[in-house]
């Protein structure tokens, strides 16, 4: 400060010079007062542009993905599920069930509560997997993950249900699916499943017996009108997967779209109960029953675990 008033001397005549070094201590603490706030702006500033510089590289990145996905729907998916994503691609005539309509942003496999959009995993999960006891592979061989994550962004954009903020799924709509079970399959359980088997009206689609000749079988009808067929459960045609908590999540979440409700008014123990019984009703396999039976829409793969195989020729050998 003293050096200041010393250049101002020297530099400037008396009246200005005393007015001004009178005036100096007030210009020094706004100085000091305004700086900060100048900092602030620019760092503000800095904030807001990089902030600006995200959003653009995640519209770039999407948009690399929605192309990405748009050139392996085209090759691998648009030939039964058409180039316009409602299912009538050239390859899908005489398909039963009929390959998804996408269009419809309905879908029976998720991990959300009944009439909930599907998260973007349960999509990568049915292109993964496949849907056994369909045409539809299994992809997990032939696709990278990349490549799945990327489909699955297309497949999307043909619902505008996707793309509505207010429609996706909420915290709340995500079910909670315990990987591990509360006790061990038994025979008290499968008892206690048959009979809420019973209880729930599951004969009157699937049968007494699981077979899916129930009485209403006939009369069944998906949301858009199509004649439905419930599944036969002796044939373990899972399209959902075919684990203990696969079975578990479809009685919990609903098949959309289909006469298959979500089982609110049960407890957790009872659906438990409920899938040991729908495991119980499997056939035993033998050869004839692979070879003309077993699975006749599945477009069959190499990849087929070598234990399976194992399994059922050891069947057919006992059984003579």
């Amino acid at each position: 400060m003293n050096g200041i008033k010393s250049i101002i001397c020297c530099v400037l005549p008396g009246p200005r010079k005393s007015s001004l070094i009178s005036i100096m201590p007030g210009v020094m603490v706004a100085t000091l007062l305004t700086a900060p706030l100048y900092v602030f702006a620019e760092e503000l500033s800095i904030e807001e542009t990089v902030e600006e510089l995200k959003l653009k590289v995640d519209r770039l990145t999407a948009n690399e993905e929605l192309v990405r996905g748009r050139k392996i729907y085209l090759q691998a998916c648009s030939p039964c599920h058409g180039i316009r994503g409602d299912g009538k691609g050239p390859a899908a005539l005489g398909f039963d069930p009929p390959p998804r309509n996408f269009r419809r942003g309905s879908y029976k496999f998720r991990t959300t509560v009944s009439g909930a959009l599907p998260l973007d995993e349960d999509l990568q999960r049915t292109i993964r997997e496949g849907v056994p006891g369909t045409e539809m592979p299994r992809w997990k061989k032939v696709l990278s993950e990349h490549d799945i994550h990327a489909v699955v962004q297309y497949i999307k954009t043909f619902s505008p249900a996707f793309a509505d903020p207010d429609s996706l799924p909420l915290p709340e709509d995500i079910l909670d699916v315990p990987e591990e079970r509360p006790f061990e399959r038994s025979l008290a359980s499968i008892a206690a499943g048959r009979q809420i088997f019973i209880d729930q009206d599951c004969v009157k689609c699937h049968g007494e017996n699981g077979k899916g000749d129930g009485s209403q079988a006939d009369e069944l009808v998906d949301d858009w009108d199509d004649p439905i067929r419930p599944a036969d459960l002796t044939l373990r045609y899972f399209k959902n997967g075919k684990r203990d908590q696969d079975i578990y999540r479809v009685f919990t979440s609903a098949l959309n779209g289909t006469p298959m409700p979500a089982f609110d008014e049960i407890s957790d123990e009872e659906r438990w109960q409920l899938v040991d019984y729908v495991q119980s009703l499997e056939r035993k396999k033998t050869f004839w029953y692979w070879l003309f039976i077993e699975n006749p829409n599945q477009v069959r793969h190499p990849e087929i675990e070598q234990s399976e195989i194992n399994d059922t020729t050891e069947a057919s050998g006992s059984d003579g």
